[in-house]
């Protein structure tokens, strides 16, 4: 009988590189395990039964979850709006029926945006929810004005409009755009007797790594990080983790760069200082510099109406696009209103990070490979990094994206790299061993 354990393919590139990292050899598996051996000499994908998984498990600690095969990622997904209304699931909260749900393609494994009709009637203070570790986007799709509310008190920066579009001037730029922080309460309702919906993409945070790390920690592990972080002086704190894991104290800093440090303090205070200290530890002290969120309210949110959309409105390659509302806390969570108006059925775009579009009108094309295909109102895109694609005809389209496949904590990487470009030649898809048969 064929178990589930038999069925694990086990993809090769991923399990070489463990081999590679652990200093494992072909010839110690070959000693121990000769099946999963014979297979490895084929450098491709394979099957694992039971026993062999069990010695990849125990004898070499590699996890299955490290090493199996996933699904390769597509170019794009599209899907039309019928099947999008397919996934309408209700929401009751507060006693009555509160949201209509419906979520957008995305590939397994990924985190994607949601279409929200708006049910909360007017006369009624929308119920908070407890906000996520997410940040996220919203846009008001239409057709009508929204509250949204982000606190207990109602005040201005709290409880606010969140307009719509419904003015013949640049009806492609459809609504007001905002970006909330991690652990924001929210919730919204009708401003008028009419429905409306939103986008909202609550997308990868950035700390979603250091969180799942973080939860497999133990309460006296957790107790000591919070110990060491001082939310008053907090850059002092992470400089002093540092220190502290590099064995230096301020006796020895002192006399490795030849000031005299007497506390944290006086190094924060004096960049020259600050950044000798860094370049002898060997870490950027451009993390420590501090960072000014001009665009944000008290409560950490950027706002974009659409008149001031209006404003960044311009050309890009074959479309006029204008801008949404952004955050210099996430910069891989952007988006842009977009306005197709060429005949030529071009492939022009092509970005860093997975994308998700939204037709919000028209009927028009969608230029992928040798193919034109015919998109209208409603209908969702889904699309991965570097694919070569465009749009032609005439409509528009909302366009999202979180940095998922690529982000910056990526491109950082890729800039602070020794031999980049070789780098990557030699990564993608690596199946050479590390040398020591």
């Amino acid at each position: 009988m064929t178990t589930k354990q038999e069925k694990i393919i086990v993809d090769f590139t991923k399990f070489n590189h463990w081999l590679n990292a652990r200093k494992i050899t072909s010839k110690f598996i070959n000693n121990k395990q000769k099946t999963l051996s014979r297979k490895l000499r084929s450098k491709k994908n394979f099957k694992v039964n039971s026993k062999e998984l069990n010695f990849i498990n125990s004898n070499l600690s590699i996890p299955t979850e490290k090493i199996i095969l996933q699904k390769k990622i597509p170019d794009y997904i599209l899907w039309n709006k019928s099947k999008i209304d397919k996934t309408k699931r209700p929401i009751k909260r507060d006693g009555i029926h509160f949201y209509n749900y419906y979520s957008l393609p995305i590939p397994k494994g990924f985190v994607g945006p949601v279409i929200l009709d708006i049910l909360c009637p007017k006369n009624r203070l929308p119920k908070l929810n407890n906000g996520h570790l997410e940040q996220a986007i919203t846009i008001n799709l239409g057709g009508s004005d929204i509250f949204g509310r982000w606190g207990k008190i109602k005040n201005k920066i709290n409880f606010s409009k969140i307009k719509f579009n419904n003015s013949s001037l640049n009806p492609w730029v459809i609504g007001d755009t905002y970006v909330e922080p991690t652990y924001c309460p929210h919730s919204y309702s009708r401003a008028t007797d009419y429905n409306s919906q939103i986008l909202s993409y609550t997308a990868k945070s950035p700390l979603e790594k250091f969180v799942k790390n973080l939860n497999n920690w133990s309460n006296s592990n957790y107790q000591n990080l919070m110990k060491n972080i001082k939310v008053k002086d907090l850059r002092a704190s992470i400089l002093k983790l540092y220190l502290d894991n590099k064995g230096v104290d301020l006796k020895y800093l002192s006399k490795s760069i030849n000031i005299k440090i007497k506390n944290l303090d006086q190094i924060m205070k004096n960049k020259k200082i600050l950044i000798k200290t860094c370049k002898f530890l060997k870490i950027n002290s451009n993390m420590f510099n501090e960072n000014e969120y001009s665009s944000e309210d008290k409560i950490g949110k950027t706002y974009l109406s659409y008149k001031d959309s209006f404003k960044t409105i311009r050309k890009f390659k074959s479309y006029t696009i204008a801008s949404m509302a952004s955050s210099e806390r996430y910069s891989d969570l952007f988006g842009y209103f977009i306005k197709v108006s060429g005949t030529k059925k071009i492939k022009d775009l092509c970005d860093y990070a997975s994308s998700h579009y939204l037709v919000t009108n028209g009927s028009f094309n969608f230029n992928i490979d040798n193919k034109s295909i015919k998109i209208k109102k409603g209908d969702a895109i889904w699309m991965s990094s570097f694919k070569l694609h465009g749009f032609s005809g005439k409509g528009s389209l909302t366009k999202i994206s979180n940095g998922e496949n690529l982000d910056t904590s990526d491109l950082n990487e890729i800039l602070n790299i020794y031999k980049p470009i070789e780098t990557l030649n030699r990564s993608y898809k690596d199946r050479i061993s590390w040398g020591y048969e």
